[in-house]
């Protein structure tokens, strides 16, 4: 009986979308509850014109805030839809949970390597310093394969990102 007030309660507050209602959408609009915080745009071509045919994306808790931290929810995989002005429409070809880690952990995406070679396709999460040119703390990693357009799992132990503050101090 004591769970009764707790389920009536998230029944009446708006929810977030989960990873598996986000395939198949063309976004913006994002579901009601999120925002997208980042990203990076990827191609198979060499022409300018496709330069951003997929993307790599993260969404947040929306928040009416705009210093509050945002917590991310969500990595998705995105194929160009179309564009609405300036502003580039995706449909969602993959989405997973964004991973729970320890602070000092966060997301990079088109600057890490799989066993030191370049893959800007990779987004892994790291620990981050300023004493290293590549960070190989990950947590988390995922490299994305644009023709199916779904995340594979890597192993963090072969993802370095580069250190984009090194020799900042």
């Amino acid at each position: 009986m004591r769970a009764w007030p707790a389920l009536l309660l998230s029944m009446a507050l708006p929810q977030a979308a989960s990873a598996v209602e986000l395939v198949g959408k063309t976004m913006p609009p994002y579901p009601e509850g999120l925002s997208e915080v980042g990203g990076a745009c990827l191609s198979d071509s060499t022409d300018t014109g496709h330069v951003c045919d997929y993307s790599i994306g993260l969404l947040a808790d929306a928040s009416p805030d705009p210093d509050t931290e945002p917590l991310i929810r969500y990595v998705t995989a995105g194929r160009l839809a179309g564009r609405d002005g300036p502003l580039a429409l995706w449909t969602i070809t993959d989405a997973q949970a964004y991973p729970k880690v320890a602070k000092g952990f966060f997301w990079q995406a088109g600057t890490c390597r799989v066993d030191k070679v370049d893959d800007p396709r990779v987004i892994a999460v790291v620990r981050q310093d300023l004493e290293h040119e590549y960070l190989a703390d990950v947590a988390w990693a995922r490299r994305l394969d644009l023709k199916s357009g779904k995340f594979t799992a890597l192993d963090p132990a072969r993802v370095d990102c580069v250190n984009e503050g090194y020799g900042e101090q």
